[in-house]
């Protein structure tokens, strides 16, 4: 048994100055204040005063970190640098390829994700492209776009293993829209992003079961008071979950506070979409056909086009508290809690109870990692 003593710790409940946090085997066993819980004298006590101990940060869309693509065999070195940045469970996140390139890479990562690893949990793929909208492209080469539909999906999963968890995809084109039920079927999450689609649209698929959005604001219609579009059906409609992109480059700090003013902490998914070249020093950098120019926390292609995210889980969550002023419990909620519910394991991860995976960052007071446990393991900590 592992023991976090002297802890602040952060739980859906209440938070619980100097506490005692008991973790057995990978699971979580028990918690409360240090002077009330039973610490059994075999355990292994980690003392741990001034510090802050909040459920790991789940990343539903990141395409990996210094300079490893998460959608390669370098998958193996994100799943073990992820920690140091609280990260404990991800989703590992496609780009838009040539569909004969994206099968090669399903193939990458299925044999990585076949073998044992230690750091960050990768539970599964999210995949982003080619099934976008010409006209929301983002970066993204919108020669290789084309709808989604149901034998491609079916293919793709085939060579996944069954391992794509999540899809976003522009659901006006090729009336792809009509395999959300499908999908949910599957147990896939169904995501609209880089989307051109109306608010009408919007909300006839939400009657559909579209529940999610990709990175709010970011390659969608700009909002319109008469044509609010899909940002206005995320605002409007309670039962589509907004991701969120706070690293301060991509959405303003006014929009953010829009977003979960409209929402609460509870409607909104915190993400890094972070770029393979995510924490990396300032300079210019070759991926694939692109020269990505790195400066001042913001990664971008030659012409200023935003090229996915440098910063990652950690900074989005600090900014969320010092930048938009969410307490740190409900900064958590966006950062864990939403994303384990939107994967369908909030009575598995995403908080810190009894029973629950024992996936934790410990923080320092200025909320920069100290320590990330995944399945009851210290797998990083600060020297």
């Amino acid at each position: 048994m592992i023991v976090l003593a002297d802890i602040e710790l952060y739980t859906p409940r209440q938070i619980i100055p100097h506490a005692a946090l008991l973790i057995d085997g990978e699971k979580i066993s028990a918690y409360g204040a240090a002077d009330r819980v039973e610490i059994p004298a075999t355990a292994q006590v980690i003392s741990l005063p001034g510090k802050k101990a909040f459920p790991g940060f789940i990343d539903l869309h990141t395409h990996g970190l210094l300079g490893y693509d998460a959608m390669s065999a370098h998958l193996a070195d994100v799943i073990h640098s992820f920690p140091r940045f609280g990260v404990t469970s991800f989703l590992a996140t496609t780009i838009t390829l040539p569909m004969d390139e994206i099968f090669i890479r399903l193939e990458e990562v299925t044999d990585v994700l076949d073998k044992p690893q230690v750091g960050a949990k990768c539970l599964g793929i999210h995949l982003e492209g080619p099934h976008l909208s010409p006209k929301r492209s983002g970066m993204a080469n919108s020669t290789w776009f084309h709808p989604l539909t149901k034998v491609e999906f079916e293919d793709l999963q085939r060579i996944a293993a069954g391992r794509i968890r999540m899809i976003t995809f522009a659901p006006e084109e090729g009336g792809a829209f009509n395999l959300i039920p499908y999908l949910i079927e599957q147990g896939v999450v169904p995501v609209i992003g880089h989307s051109d689609a109306s608010y009408e649209q919007t909300a006839d698929w939400v009657s559909l079961g579209l529940a999610h959005a990709t990175h709010t604001f970011n390659a969608m219609n700009p909002f319109h008071h008469r044509a609010p579009g899909v940002i206005g059906a995320v605002l409007a409609m309670p039962q589509i979950i907004a991701q969120l992109i706070a690293d301060n480059h991509h959405v303003h700090v006014g929009a953010m506070r829009a977003l979960l003013n409209a929402k609460g902490p509870h409607g909104v998914c915190l993400i890094s979409d972070a770029a393979p070249f995510a924490a990396l020093p300032d300079g210019a950098y070759t991926w694939k056909e692109y020269t990505l120019n790195i400066r001042n926390g913001s990664c971008q292609l030659e012409n200023g086009t935003l090229a996915g995210a440098h910063a990652l889980m950690d900074t989005g969550f600090r900014n969320l508290i010092h930048l938009v002023g969410l307490t740190p419990s409900d900064a958590s909620i966006c950062a864990s809690e939403v994303p384990a519910r939107v994967l369908g394991l909030e009575k598995q991860k995403g908080a810190l109870l009894p029973g629950f995976d024992a996936d934790l960052v410990v923080t320092d007071e200025n909320y920069y990692p100290h320590l990330t446990m995944v399945g009851g393991q210290v797998v990083w900590q600060a020297d």
